[in-house]
């Protein structure tokens, strides 16, 4: 039985594994630190939280929280940054119980979104996401980067 809960300090290490291989899944190398993820989910002012999933005592799914703020419409959203789940336990419903646990914490912080993106060539992970009532964003606009 899959159960979802809030990560705790003490699961950092599972934390970076699952963003190692969902980096890894996408032909990418994840860079973060146990240090950073320290910082980003569990310092006082951390700004994001995570989900984990655990069957029995493997943890085999995550999803990384990011909240925002429409700072022109006063709402405020949640923005799933990471779902990953580990290939053995794929087609079992764990993306799904994230994804739910994830709507219910969004909804009690009153948010008024919650969103998701995937890679453009994961076509998957986007039938999926209209397989469960997801509308599609579009017209997002150009984007900028400054590379420090």
């Amino acid at each position: 039985m899959t159960v979802i809960f809030p990560a705790r300090p003490a699961d950092l290490p599972d934390i970076l594994r699952l963003i190692r291989a969902l980096s890894a899944f996408h032909g990418d190398t994840a860079e973060v630190t146990l240090e950073q993820l320290q910082s980003f989910y569990f310092d006082p002012a951390a700004p994001a939280s995570a989900l984990l999933a655990r069957d029995q005592d493997d943890v085999i799914g995550y999803a990384g929280l990011l909240p925002h703020i429409r700072l022109h419409s006063g709402g405020k959203t949640i923005d799933i940054q990471h779902l990953y789940v580990v290939e053995t336990h794929r087609g079992r419903g764990v993306g799904r119980a994230l994804i739910a646990a994830a709507r219910a914490q969004a909804e009690a912080m009153g948010c008024f979104r919650l969103t998701i993106g995937t890679d453009p060539n994961n076509a998957a992970a986007q039938a999926a996401y209209r397989a469960m009532g997801w509308d599609e964003i579009t017209g997002g606009g150009p984007r900028f980067q400054v590379l420090l």
